[in-house]
């Protein structure tokens, strides 16, 4: 009986503590994801492929959409679901409300909390203009577009990043095995999508 509980045990902790790039769940992943909220947007996240070679490049994009046939405001919130120093930001977008980033392991919209993300190369901030942040997004119908006003006044926004991740960008070698592609709102969504390193 001893046994039969301790290999319970020992199956359980292996369950949970065994990192998803030992032993990822699935061997097809699919280049893009979509998620559509109550709030009156959608989060899209596409990747161009799901193998990517060691010396390769791999472009990550994504975006929101307003889902609504009428002009949305939407506040802006500071409520990221990933640390959002380790995200790949617009640069000279202060307040930009999405970020893309790369996590070593298969992680998916259910257990991304345990990955961390992975140090990218990000531009120098501190020669970008101090514009402030804007304070609500309205998105024209069915757009990424959406009007934000900040110090110099009001301007538009689409709301699209694109991101071009290699071993240069985390700045050692890629090694082999499972990845997973984040993308990260400020209202604290986050969509996933993996990719295999050979």
């Amino acid at each position: 009986m001893s046994l039969v509980l301790a290999a319970i045990v020992i199956t359980i902790f292996a369950a949970i503590f065994i990192p998803p790039y030992i032993s990822p769940q699935h061997d097809v992943f699919q280049t893009s994801a979509s998620l559509d909220f109550l709030s009156g947007f959608a989060l899209h996240l596409q990747i161009n492929s799901t193998t990517l070679q060691s010396n390769g490049t791999l472009l990550i994009s994504g975006w929101i959409n307003s889902t609504s046939s009428v002009i949305d405001n939407i506040t802006t919130s500071d409520a990221w679901g990933v640390q959002q120093g380790g995200l790949w930001m617009a640069p000279c977008m202060s307040g930009w409300p999405i970020g893309l980033g790369v996590m070593q392991g298969h992680y998916t919209t259910d257990n991304y909390t345990l990955g961390a993300l992975l140090n990218v190369t990000k531009s120098d901030l501190a020669a970008c203009p101090v514009t402030g942040a804007p304070n609500y997004f309205l998105f024209e119908p069915h757009s990424s577009k959406a009007l934000v006003t900040l110090n110099a006044g009001p301007t538009f926004w689409v709301i699209q990043s694109s991101f071009s991740f290699s071993g240069s960008a985390t700045g050692s070698p890629l090694q082999p095995g499972v990845y997973t592609a984040v993308l990260a709102d400020e209202w604290g969504d986050v969509l996933t999508a993996s990719f295999l390193v050979s």
